[in-house]
């Protein structure tokens, strides 16, 4: 699990300046209250309407998310990120003490690097429709849009194409740290006049998006790269759905719960918290083919001598027993070679089984009917 260091703030402390670090690019602000974790502030506790954040306190906008230990498993963080669908989550050490926090892109990124994103397209779990709203509209009504949708932010488009989004922390951001020329122009003007400017004065331009075709893992490493945790599906220039992490963990919850038994033994007192990482890359691969084989009695052994890791699988199925095994000097690389390898053979008696079996007839071979 990759941990983020975070700024944590009092629960007495203005909201603005939580505000304000959360819009220069921090997933989220760790809260404490007389010294011990209390909860985090992130943009899903931001709502439009915020009239004075700096009179405001952090505590009136906190929210306490489930909490994670360093050694928490793929799988647990996906269920405890589904468990309030929370943008980010506190990682502490035993005794409570925040040690920073996680997010859903940093969660992403170690299921891509552990081949776990299933291998289907984007489109087959993409939410839609998209809810959009032109950069000409003006801001009451996004604010009005939001609202009436249950979302926290829109799609803005130009004549159809999208070219940027506006969420409810821009628009709370606005409040606390309006630009400079609009300080001029608007002198102590409030929040009832910026509802008639247009919504292109509000717009973050940096939108990702990722056409419907393309596959799962595709649409993963571009929210990685981007360091984003949703993106605008689109159909030609247009939008068709929203791809968010949330629906790619929810999808390998899903799959999680038809997960085969792998036994795992062979690492050492010091590699033990290795065991979920073997278990996770090996429980992929046969995740994959669980509907085309019964797949039992899985076990994974790991042998490490002289610095050289040597795995070993063994598992059967009702076309018989397999037995592989890869040997190299890092323990992932070890896994990931044993995992294709593992992929290749599944992958080669699926297709052995859907050829049709040849009769001969007059001398020549005929496939059967």
């Amino acid at each position: 699990m990759e941990i983020t260091k975070a700024l944590t703030m009092g629960a007495e402390e203005p909201l603005s300046k939580a505000i304000n670090e959360l819009m220069d690019s921090a997933t989220a602000v760790v809260i404490t209250k007389s010294g011990k974790y209390y909860g985090i502030i992130d943009d899903r506790n931001m709502r439009y309407g915020i009239t004075d954040p700096k009179s405001a306190k952090c505590e009136t906008c906190v929210v306490k998310p489930p909490t994670l230990h360093p050694g928490a498993s793929v799988l647990e963080q996906i269920n405890a990120f589904m468990n309030g669908h929370f943008k980010a989550l506190p990682v502490v050490d035993d005794d409570g003490k925040p040690l920073g926090i996680t997010s859903r892109v940093e969660l992403l990124k170690a299921m891509v690097d552990a081949h776990l994103i299933p291998k289907i397209r984007t489109s087959e779990i993409m939410s839609s429709p998209v809810y959009i709203i032109e950069e000409s509209e003006q801001i009451a009504k996004a604010k009005n849009l939001m609202r009436e949708y249950g979302v926290r932010r829109l799609v803005v488009t130009r004549k159809g194409v999208p070219v940027g989004a506006i969420s409810t922390l821009d628009l709370a951001s606005y409040i606390t740290k309006p630009k400079e020329q609009d300080k001029r122009r608007l002198g102590i003007q409030e929040v009832d006049n910026i509802l008639s400017r247009p919504i292109s004065e509000f717009l973050r331009p940096d939108i990702t998006t990722i056409d419907e075709k393309s596959t799962l893992e595709e649409a993963a490493l571009r929210m990685v790269e981007k360091c984003v945790s949703a993106i605008v599906v689109t159909s030609g220039s247009k939008p068709a759905g929203v791809l968010s992490a949330l629906d790619i963990f929810k999808k390998i919850q899903e799959l999680a719960k038809d997960e085969i038994t792998i036994s795992v033994s062979g690492l050492g007192e010091e590699r033990v918290w290795q065991y979920p990482e073997v278990r996770n890359r090996v429980g992929a691969v046969l995740a994959k083919f669980s509907k085309s084989f019964n797949l039992r009695n899985v076990s994974v052994h790991v042998k490490e001598e002289k610095s050289i890791f040597e795995v070993f699988i063994y598992l059967d199925t009702d076309d018989g027993h397999i037995s592989l095994s890869s040997e190299r000097k890092d323990l992932k690389e070890a896994v990931d070679e044993l995992s294709d390898e593992l992929d290749r053979v599944l992958s080669r008696k699926k297709d052995k089984r859907h050829q049709k079996p040849r009769r001969v007839h007059g001398g020549n071979e005929e496939e059967e009917a």
